[in-house]
């Protein structure tokens, strides 16, 4: 499996986000791997035929997205931005959607 997207969160902005990129057909759902705690919402993004789990830790140590997403509330960003820190190869590129958060955090 090749990943190309990591989702972190996939609370209402996210599944929207993620909804409207598989309905483009740009994006294939074997390509997504989506990371949220909430088990409900984590089954909406498997319904999607994405791969999905409740921690980082459990996304393929040979993992290299082109993309990681953070789609988390800006209370928790920093909690949550630590687990994507083995991404930091210059090779990916990060996305935050979290309000008011500077992206030095």
């Amino acid at each position: 499996m090749t990943i190309r997207l990591i989702l972190a969160g996939c609370g209402n902005m996210g599944y929207a986000m993620l909804s409207g990129w598989l309905k483009s057909g740009r994006l294939e759902p074997s390509a997504v791997f989506v990371v949220e705690p909430n088990a409900d919402l984590r089954k909406r993004a498997e319904a999607l035929g994405c791969s999905a789990a409740a921690e980082a830790s459990a996304i393929p140590a040979d993992a290299v997205p082109d993309l990681v997403v953070i789609a988390v509330k800006p209370q928790v960003i920093r909690d949550v931005t630590a687990a994507y820190k083995r991404f930091g190869n210059g090779r990916t590129t990060f996305v935050s959607i979290a309000a008011g958060t500077p992206a030095a955090t």
